[in-house]
């Protein structure tokens, strides 16, 4: 089964209600192979779901990093919060020109779709953890 298949998959599987999935509006990113989940209990947080070959990642933006005024001292306590955040890491990402604090997850490929979800979850709840540190 191809990516676009598997997305496109998943996205019936949030649609029709068949797993507990979180509530969110979700959009096939044809271009970039991707789902958007928009949690809605998260505030419309975007969370990307991908799919390659060897893994799915699940990704969302935190805030740029010239949010950040310190940001020696904010990626010191970054690295010492880590191992609170169950299932995911926080990285720097690329976006447009912009640097970004992202949250993300990566699971093997053929994990079932439960964990697809937990993943979206943790990652939500992270990232909202992590920007709470920077206001």
């Amino acid at each position: 089964m191809n990516a676009q298949t598997r997305l496109e998959t998943i996205k019936q599987s949030v649609e029709q209600n068949e797993l507990n999935w979180p509530t969110a509006d979700v959009s096939l990113d044809q271009d970039n192979d991707s789902l958007v989940f928009t949690l809605k209990d998260y505030g419309d947080l975007p969370v990307t779901l991908t799919h390659s070959d060897e893994e799915w990642l699940v990704m969302t933006e935190v805030a740029p990093t010239s949010a950040v005024e310190d940001i020696n001292t904010f990626n010191d306590a970054l690295l010492r919060l880590g191992m609170a955040l169950p299932l995911v890491s926080v990285g720097i990402h690329t976006l447009g020109d912009e640097d970004y604090y992202v949250v993300y997850g990566q699971l093997f490929t053929d994990c079932k779709l439960e964990a697809i979800g937990a993943e979206i979850e943790a990652c939500a709840q992270a990232a909202l953890e992590i920007a709470e540190l920077i206001n």
